[in-house]
């Protein structure tokens, strides 16, 4: 066996194990529900620092009018919304630019709002196989306390969310 060969056999047997999703079908009874999704989710988003915009036309000039003192905006779309937090999952697109979700000023993500769910027992049953191995869930801007005891924006993301929903 070449180098090659017994490094990539190295990498497979280190490579970690896959879990299945544990049942949480009893807990599921006493989560949270509210009445509009839709109403929800936009006051979990701005209780989160974000920003949420009926879109009309095109995208990219939404998100300008969202933010209009940065150049800096990601516009990515957005696979669902959790309608008790104002999370949205993101998944990594195909092309691998997961990047966007965090080195940008402003992200925007593009949403249906018929894609809300009402509690995240709801958004764990949809998350499913994704295609790229790779979700995330964002709610709000970056922000950190850690430092100091003060509060900081964009030091681990961006520092302005905002839910474009079609």
């Amino acid at each position: 066996m070449g180098s090659k060969e017994s490094i990539i056999q190295a990498l497979r047997s280190a490579a970690p194990q896959s879990y299945p999703k544990p049942d949480l079908s009893a807990l599921k009874a006493d989560s949270l529900r509210c009445g509009d999704l839709l109403e929800g989710f936009c006051k979990a988003v701005a209780a989160s620092g974000g920003k949420t915009a009926f879109l009309e036309g095109n995208p990219e000039a939404a998100a300008k009018a969202l933010f209009p003192d940065t150049d800096d905006i990601a516009v990515v779309p957005g696979r669902f919304g959790v309608a008790e937090n104002g999370c949205v999952y993101l998944e990594e697109p195909e092309e691998g630019r997961r990047l966007d979700y965090f080195v940008h000023e402003a992200l925007v993500i593009v949403l249906d709002r018929k894609e809300i769910v009402a509690n995240m027992h709801d958004a764990y049953d949809r998350i499913g196989e994704t295609v790229t191995g790779y979700g995330i869930f964002i709610s709000g801007p970056s922000k950190t306390a850690d430092i100091e005891q003060a509060l900081v924006f964009g030091a681990h993301g961006a520092r302005e969310v905002g839910i474009l929903l079609k």
